[in-house]
């Protein structure tokens, strides 16, 4: 009797572990995905450079002014800020609602190795 009830509490303990892991992935991961509740965007980086493996440059936008910052593993330095007129910003392109429209547009701008083409067989 004592084995059936020690095996019912680690079951029981499992099904708890198993709900709250699902309600976490479900409900908590998407909001931290989107920046939390606040809707607010106020620090954007705009590009990223790699200067060497570890070692990168960020351009960042923070409300309406540019920074330049170095990061390393150990260490993130503010190099300078930027004007708005010297940077040339990339333009934002529409995302397209359907991942097969855009991955058919990939397959046919990139032809595979293999793929059926214009054969004289």
């Amino acid at each position: 009797m004592d084995s059936f009830l020690a095996f019912l509490k680690v079951v029981g303990s499992l099904l708890l572990v198993l709900v709250l892991a699902y309600g976490s992935l479900r409900y908590l991961v998407p909001l931290l995905q989107r920046g939390g509740i606040s809707v607010q965007r106020n620090l954007e980086i705009i590009e990223r450079l790699a200067v060497a493996p570890r070692i990168s440059l960020c351009l960042v936008k923070v409300g309406n002014r540019y920074f330049l910052i170095g990061i390393t593993p150990t260490k993130i330095s503010y190099l300078q800020e930027i004007s708005a007129e010297e940077i040339m910003l990339p333009e934002k392109k529409a995302v397209s609602g359907c991942f097969a429209e855009t991955l058919q547009a990939r397959m046919n701008k990139f032809p595979f190795v293999g793929q059926q083409g214009d054969d004289d067989d």
